[in-house]
């Protein structure tokens, strides 16, 4: 992995090798707190992951990667050098710091 800018997102985490889809992408490590942060990533209840490339990972309603507990699982096929992303509302819970993307709300899950 390695952090690039990003076409529309600032810095961005780009591959540098390809997966086949359901391959581990990558596992996340680090500090894990029981509360979110603007940058940490849900694992698991009430646990959130501080991770130094997982801070620079993107939001996506058409994502490549999906998080299961600490590891980014491939959605379909990742090219080398393609950006991983993952939809946050479909794995964050309570986010720290909501935002809109398009006029659609980027919170989490909703209950």
């Amino acid at each position: 992995m390695e952090i690039k800018n990003s076409l529309d997102s600032g810095k961005g985490v780009f591959t540098t090798q390809s997966y086949k889809k359901n391959d581990i992408v990558y596992t996340l490590t680090g500090n894990i707190s029981s509360k979110p942060t603007r940058e940490s990533i849900h694992i698991g209840n009430n646990q959130h992951i501080y991770d130094a490339f997982g801070i620079f990972i993107n939001h996506s309603f058409t994502p490549n990667i999906r998080v299961h507990k600490t590891n980014l699982i491939a959605l379909h096929d990742i090219k080398e050098n393609e950006e991983i992303r993952f939809n946050y509302n479909h794995c964050e819970i309570n986010m720290a710091s909501p935002f809109y993307v398009n006029g659609i709300l980027v919170s989490g899950i909703t209950k």
